[in-house]
């Protein structure tokens, strides 16, 4: 028989002690006193206030997980609850969680409770979209009693057998934000674990989400839901295949969004706007979305392949590792030809999202199925993307650090692209040759230009304008004459982008469309 002081309500919270005082607040008003309340202050950078009659820990900054984790460790009570710092509890919360392990007091045997929203918090139409899109919670689909499946294993209002969590070794450090709570439900899910839903133990959700605060909790999910797709083999990332889904297919009209929200629940119209109105917002959040999945994943990759260099760069500090490895090297080339560390500035920048535009304009000008030719690839996270895209991708650059790991991240992914070395031969017959971020850094651009136009029928390429202080990293290039030449071959497509980056496609091998549409067309992508 568990009473209440078998019982101790894990609080982990940073920076929001006005919400934590209403959280506590509705602990000290239970229908069970006697039980022991925890607050882990994740950080010893906060100020904490006076908090009442309540146990205060601070860590250091790690999440929530750490937090709960060092919680778990120091109490010795039977059963612990995890609660949301902004879960505002009604009376009989406590007490319900008591009563389903009483009624289950098996060690696999947890406690889901309910989540609705604090009368607080607005009813806005992007709220009751989180609502019955389940994109926040699914309580949708759970009936009073059932197990609610790991799946819904929320640690804003669940409870578990304190030795079964420890068992299972709580929650996986690795996981800042998000998902460290799927993971570790999916782990406690292969130890049998049952998760009785009790609705009448109720949280009041004291959160106010307008359109910025969802977008900086979407990039949260993203990198920890790259992190579960890595650690688990068989996990499908459910918001990557929505955003995904949602970006590459037709464009949704605004007014769905606003017809599902005022159609009547019963209207047979009413799954149909609905699911009209979840790809808007998916269309919406999923550009950003990918482009955060995509920047863990090129971190994650470089962190298998240098190994302990990289741990080496974390604790040094990259820009100390660098500027070493730079002065023992006989010249600026030659460090970035023989240097592994250059790696991490690459993919810092493949990160970044600055070329995201310029491979939308491709995929705009070549279809699916093309042969493209990577030139100045680097370490090839742009054709990597098109591979994934269906594109035939090539890649040509010279024989350093950044194609040598690029051949491993191939062989990774169960590529089989050529990488040609341009001290050697590189093939033609391309569809389209690209080169992006490459001219400035090379002595004679329209000989690189010239090199591209003999290997396929379509260049894209983008002219970097020179900063002031620049010189030193990249050539001071004459972007208005690399345009002339271009538009004399017959300019496809001009856009300017990111202030001083021009990208232009233009005719390689067949003849253009004549220099006066040309011209019309360079000064349509200046006006746009």
């Amino acid at each position: 028989m568990y009473f209440a002081d078998d019982v101790t309500v894990v609080i982990p919270t940073r920076d929001r002690w006005e919400i934590l005082a209403r959280t506590l607040a509705g602990l000290r008003h239970q229908t069970a006193p006697g039980f022991r309340t925890m607050v882990v202050v994740d950080g010893t950078d906060q100020t904490v206030p006076d908090l009442g009659e309540v146990e205060v820990v601070v860590t250091t900054h790690g999440g929530p997980g750490v937090a709960r984790n060092v919680a778990a460790d120091k109490t010795d009570t039977q059963l612990v609850l995890f609660l949301g710092d902004d879960m505002v509890p009604d009376p009989g919360l406590v007490a319900a969680h008591l009563a389903a392990h009483n009624a289950d007091p098996a060690p696999e045997a947890g406690v889901l409770g309910f989540v609705v929203w604090h009368d607080d918090v607005p009813s806005t139409r992007l709220r009751r979209w989180l609502d019955w899109s389940a994109t926040l919670f699914d309580f949708g689909n759970v009936q009073p009693g059932e197990d609610a499946h790991w799946a819904r294993f929320y640690s804003c209002n669940v409870s578990l057998k304190r030795q079964f969590f420890l068992d299972a070794d709580g929650f996986d450090e690795e996981f800042r934000y998000y998902y460290e709570d799927l993971d570790l439900a999916w782990r406690l899910g292969e130890r049998g674990l049952r998760l009785r839903f009790r609705p009448d133990a109720v949280a009041r959700h004291l959160h106010r989400y307008d359109w910025g605060r969802l977008v900086q909790r979407f990039d949260g999910i993203a990198l920890g839901e790259h992190r579960m797709a890595q650690k688990h083999e068989d996990f499908v990332p459910f918001f990557r295949q929505r955003a995904a889904q949602a970006v590459d297919g037709r464009p949704v009209l605004p007014l769905w969004p606003v017809l599902a929200d005022r159609l009547r629940p019963s209207s047979r119209f009413r799954p149909p706007a609905e699911r009209k109105a979840t790809r808007w917002y998916y269309r919406r959040l999923g550009g950003r979305y990918l482009a955060q999945y995509r920047a863990a994943e090129e971190l994650s990759e470089l962190r298998d392949y240098l190994g302990d260099d990289f741990d080496h760069l974390k604790l040094w500090g990259h820009a100390r590792c660098v500027e070493a490895e730079a002065r023992a090297a006989p010249s600026e080339e030659a460090f970035y030809r023989s240097s592994s560390l250059y790696l991490y500035d690459l993919t810092v920048f493949a990160m970044s999202g600055t070329k995201d535009p310029y491979l939308r304009e491709l995929r705009s000008l070549v279809r699916p199925g093309a042969r493209l030719l990577d030139f100045g690839c680097g370490i090839g996270s742009d054709g990597l993307r098109l591979l994934d895209d269906g594109y035939r991708v090539e890649f040509a650059d010279f024989d350093n650090p950044s194609t040598r790991y690029l051949r491993w991240r191939l062989a990774r992914r169960g590529h089989g692209a050529p990488v040609h070395d341009v001290d050697g031969e590189v093939p033609s017959g391309f569809d389209a040759a690209y080169c992006f971020d490459v001219v400035e850094h090379v002595p004679d651009p329209v000989a690189l230009l010239t090199s591209l136009e003999a290997r396929a029928p379509l260049v894209i390429a983008n002219f970097v304008e020179p900063l002031p202080d620049d010189t030193e990293l990249h050539h001071a290039i004459d972007v208005g004459a690399l345009l002339r030449h271009a538009e004399r071959r017959g300019i496809v497509r001009y856009r300017r982008f990111h202030g001083r980056s021009h990208l232009v496609a233009y005719r390689g091998q067949r003849p253009g469309p004549g220099r006066g549409r040309s011209r019309t067309l360079r000064h349509i992508g200046a006006a746009r």
